[in-house]
């Protein structure tokens, strides 16, 4: 079986598992389509039928679909779980550097997360969204929404879904090195809020040693609870701990004013040379920050029941395709006429 067989069988696996009912292969291809794979029905449905054969998958119906089997579910266990430790931090790693981002201009590329919400069920998210952002929760002020039918990054949003692109807080580790700061990606984390203020981190996951995005894993396990903190109470929030060089803290607060006209502020807290940060301890020779996650607002509309799908670290998209998130009603409202 060749490479890109194999990973087929695997996303397919892990969609069905994930997913937690049978699907059909037009689902499949659409899901397929948000984790960056391109391909279509007819090539789903070949995979589908050996999985079948392999005793991976059973189909229950045409109509329905189909589920994975405890085989199926065996098989993900083993997949080359030690060869993807460390992917995560490549990935950031690889997105940061392709930025592309001109802050003078503000043109150019940053990276965005990618959540797909179904339509008639996007303006009780869109209560929430902006609450999220409004309390500071978000990566910056800036979003990008798109109807069915539209691409974002290689994805064409599906039939009654909207496409809703957050930025990711990666882009700040390419802006912080288009300044000569360089930044290590250490943990991506649960902070806890009281009064919309960091107290502490409950929850960190070393980048190094996952092979899932920890924000997407922690909304997925329902672990946030967004919404609270947007409305000034004790609450949880995805974010990320990140290190830069004690040597480069004085750049700091000037490019933290740059982020801010731009939009693309997240920086919750920065901490001192040496010293732990709400709780959690530096290297030798660092400076702490605590960096808000980019999903936070979709995993406020998470917590209020409504159905997310989510790809973080998604794609790299024009900075100068987004918009204020003051403007997404409207926005909406123009996709749905």
């Amino acid at each position: 079986m060749d490479d890109k067989s194999k990973r087929y069988r695997t996303e397919i696996l892990k969609i069905l598992r994930d997913s937690g009912k049978p699907l059909g292969s037009t689902k499949i291809t659409e899901l397929l389509s948000v984790s960056g794979i391109e391909t279509n029905e007819r090539t789903v449905r070949f995979h589908l039928q050996k999985l079948d054969d392999d005793g991976m998958t059973r189909k229950i119906s045409k109509r329905v679909g189909r589920e994975i089997t405890p085989a199926g579910l065996s098989e993900l266990e083993g997949v080359n779980i030690l060869g993807r430790l460390g992917f995560i931090v490549s990935k950031i790693d690889g997105l940061s550097y392709n930025m592309g981002f001109d802050p003078v201009k503000r043109e150019g590329l940053i990276v965005l997360n990618v959540s797909l919400i179904p339509v008639e069920q996007f303006e009780t998210a869109l209560e929430e969204i902006l609450m999220a952002f409004r309390a500071g929760l978000g990566m910056g002020r800036l979003a990008l929404l798109r109807g069915p039918g539209e691409k974002i990054g290689n994805m064409i949003v599906p039939s009654n879904m909207v496409g809703f692109g957050t930025v990711c807080s990666v882009t700040l580790n390419g802006l912080l090195l288009k300044e000569g700061i360089p930044v290590a990606s250490r943990y991506g984390s649960l902070l806890r809020m009281e009064g919309g203020r960091p107290v502490c981190f409950t929850e960190l996951v070393d980048y190094l040693g996952t092979t899932l995005d920890p924000l997407e894993m922690f909304l997925r396990a329902g672990m946030t609870s967004v919404g609270k903190a947007s409305r000034g109470q004790s609450g949880v929030v995805g974010a990320s701990f990140r290190e830069i060089p004690i040597v480069a803290g004085g750049r700091l607060e000037a490019v933290r004013r740059k982020l801010d006209i731009l939009g693309l502020s997240g920086i919750l807290a920065v901490g001192k040379p040496n010293q732990p940060l709400l709780n959690v301890s530096v290297d030798e020779g660092m400076i702490g920050m605590a960096v808000v996650g980019g999903l936070n607002p979709v995993a406020a509309a998470h917590e209020a029941g409504v159905d997310t799908i989510n790809a973080a670290l998604h794609c790299l998209a024009p900075y100068e395709a987004l918009e204020g998130f003051e403007n997404l009603r409207t926005r909406f409202r123009n996709l749905v006429k």
